[in-house]
């Protein structure tokens, strides 16, 4: 049996990780589109602990408008705590909010 090995559509690099992207086909629509990571079924973080996002993803309940007249908005590319590093379009990015950081290694090790 022969494997083959897929090559990325795109790799995304966003806080010193790299993604890679893989187009997935849609049987029913009959085309192709880009699968990005699910960082809600499977969590990510920075080493600084913040939470890995993709600006499609439902925002949670710490979400906050991009300016203080916009509504809350619907998924984290909205959010005012989702923080893209290279242009305003980017699908990935990190969430800023301090209520979502997970404490790092060395901050536990303070703790105890």
């Amino acid at each position: 049996m022969r494997f083959e090995r897929r090559q990325p559509y795109k790799v995304w690099r966003v806080g010193g990780r790299s993604f890679p992207i893989y187009l997935e086909y849609d049987e029913q629509l009959k085309e192709s589109y880009p699968a990005y990571p699910d960082f809600e079924e499977h969590p990510e973080y920075t080493d600084e602990g913040r939470p890995f996002a993709t600006a499609e993803q439902e925002s949670c309940s710490c979400r906050k408008p991009n300016a203080p007249e916009q509504p809350p908005p619907g998924d984290c590319g909205g959010c005012g705590w989702f923080c893209r590093e290279q242009t305003p379009y980017d699908p990935i990015g990190i969430c800023m909010c301090d209520a979502l950081r997970r404490k790092t290694k060395s901050e536990r090790e303070k703790r105890e």
